[in-house]
């Protein structure tokens, strides 16, 4: 089987998408026959698990046992649920989905003679936002590896919306801005579109910005009417509270295409209803609104220093689903004098990550060839390949004497990353080797000393940030990882360790580093603060593997 797939793991909502035979990106319908699934999870025990729009349903009567906005934990400190007495972290959640989704495609996939007996769909990409950092993608691969897929690279939600975009209209060249609001996140990105070759510019955003937010506002404003009028508190009642989550989320969609919509509420109160406007709606949540309007000016002014000031951008896209709100392109075209697009919000990710796949599994094919050889590993191959550039360089003189074409896509990073070091007598600081907007995959390369004699070891810390400075203060920052180097044997004070930090496309962070005097070489395969242990993934493996998924 020659198909790969594009998924997008959304915080409310899901698909997948593939490249059918005519070339053109498709999305997968699930076992309801729509295109998109509710990313909603209930555990009714851990053998059976129940995924989409039915677990969303049982969000009402019962929250113990179901979880929704599950992305938004991805690689954070505290990114556990208790679902019916059972402990989960966000990536094993984030499988459960993963894995409904893949069944109810490959059961499409089979009915309509695309997948024959036997197939079933193994290699992915899989989307992220674009503001996640190391901690949230590796956290975003490993759900995709319990679900026993091969992930193929982890692929910024704007960039592969732009991809969808710039395919379907290919031959222009333009500059575009991605406003991606969706369930959970937002990002913008600028990027320029030429043809088959697509640069991201630069990005911004917050994961933890999105559709929901609005929810719990409009949640809000109705509990505090409630109380006005009744007396009573609803938060009290958790069962009101579940079926006002569900209600909240279905008027603030009605009011994207209607000024007013009549919201009803059954509490301990007794009944309360009103007439909600779309112009109170949007007074009440003009604050978010704001919010995603104060991160757009930092980008524009970021584009602007590199050449890319509002006036030469061609096109604002509105993607994700909570885009379609009229408050946001009223916004753009009022502030920024531009009439925003909406393009292909729902779908247009998914379709984009499809698109990518299809051309990063070409590049993965070549590299295990040149891997089989050199008679290394395709790993080794990879993190030879982040330093020297070679291999990418090969497979580019390779891809422009093919026939078919082969989308190329320069991503920037989100993020800035630095290491711990002493700094004369103002003790330690952060030295930022990567910075935030650096263009994808990215190296730098740094000496450091040893500050003892006889030194057996050097402590690695590193840190993610979004300062741009070369130097910063440590104050109460947390390094997302420590590694311990071990040398081979002592040396003395002030030898040179020379350090590389390596970023890939898909922005996941590589440390490569040697001592000048004996030559010991760090092992980069250190785990990320807040990830699974091994312990964790055994667990999650056989509760995975066991699981009917429903």
């Amino acid at each position: 089987m020659n198909y790969v797939f594009g998924i997008d793991l959304g915080t409310t909502y899901s698909c997948i998408a593939y490249i059918d035979e005519y070339g053109k990106p498709v999305v997968l319908k699930n076992s309801d026959g729509d295109h998109t699934t509710p990313s909603v999870v209930m555990v009714e025990s851990e053998e059976n698990i129940v995924v989409g729009m039915e677990a969303k349903r049982s969000i009402e009567m019962e929250p113990d046992k179901t979880v929704q906005f599950i992305k938004r934990k991805m690689g954070k400190e505290k990114d556990k649920v208790v679902l019916n007495g059972t402990t989960y972290s966000a990536p094993e959640v984030s499988a459960y989905i993963l894995k409904k989704l893949v069944a109810d495609a490959n059961e499409e996939l089979r009915q309509t003679g695309v997948l024959k007996d036997g197939e079933e769909i193994k290699d992915v990409v899989i989307t992220c936002p674009a503001y996640f950092g190391v901690n949230e993608k590796v956290a975003t691969k490993t759900a995709g590896e319990l679900a026993g897929l091969n992930v193929l690279n982890i692929i910024n939600e704007p960039t592969a919306a732009a991809i969808s975009y710039g395919v379907s209209n290919s031959g222009k060249s333009e500059t575009v801005l991605v406003y991606d609001l969706g369930g959970g996140t937002f990002d913008i990105t600028v990027m320029n579109i030429n043809g088959s070759n697509i640069t991201a510019i630069c990005t911004g955003g917050d994961d933890q910005l999105g559709g929901k937010d609005w929810d719990e506002c409009l949640m809000d404003y109705v509990m505090q009417r409630y109380e006005e009028e009744t007396g009573e508190d609803l938060s009290e009642d958790p069962e009101t509270v579940a079926a006002l989550y569900v209600d909240v989320e279905t008027w603030k969609k009605s009011l994207t295409t209607r000024e007013k919509v009549n919201i009803s509420v059954n509490g301990p109160g007794g009944r309360f209803r009103e007439e909600l406007t779309r112009e109170k709606y949007e007074e009440i949540t003009s604050h978010l609104l704001s919010r995603t309007k104060n991160l757009l000016d930092d980008v524009l002014a970021t584009a602007s220093s590199q050449g890319y000031p509002m006036a030469k951008i061609d096109k604002v896209l509105l993607v994700g689903g909570s885009s379609r709100m009229p408050q946001v392109a009223a916004m753009i075209e009022r502030d920024y004098h531009v009439t925003a697009a909406l393009s292909d919000p729902d779908e247009a990710v998914a379709k984009g990550a499809a698109i990518y796949a299809s051309n990063e599994k070409q590049y993965n094919d070549f590299v295990e060839g040149e891997a089989t050889k050199v008679g290394k590993t395709v790993e080794e191959v990879k993190e030879e390949n982040l330093v020297t550039g070679a291999l990418d360089a090969k497979f580019a003189k390779l891809a422009a004497t093919s026939s078919e074409t082969r989308i190329r896509i320069t991503n920037v990073l989100s993020r800035t990353y630095g290491m711990e070091a002493l700094y004369g007598d103002e003790g330690a600081k952060i030295f930022n080797m990567l910075k935030t907007n650096a263009k994808l995959p990215a190296t730098f390369t740094k000496s450091f000393y040893t500050v003892a004699d006889n030194q057996s070891s050097l402590e690695i810390k590193i840190y993610e940030s979004r300062i741009t400075e070369d130097m910063m203060e440590i104050e109460e920052r947390t390094p997302i990882t420590t590694s311990n180097m071990k040398f081979i044997k002592g040396v003395p004070k002030e030898t040179e360790v020379i350090i590389t930090f390596a970023i890939d496309n898909s922005g996941i962070l590589h440390i490569i580093a040697e001592e000048q005097m004996h030559h010991s070489k760090l092992d980069t395969t250190f785990s990320l603060s807040n990830q699974m242990t091994e312990d964790e993934m055994h667990k999650a493996s056989v509760r995975m593997s066991s699981a009917n998924i429903e």
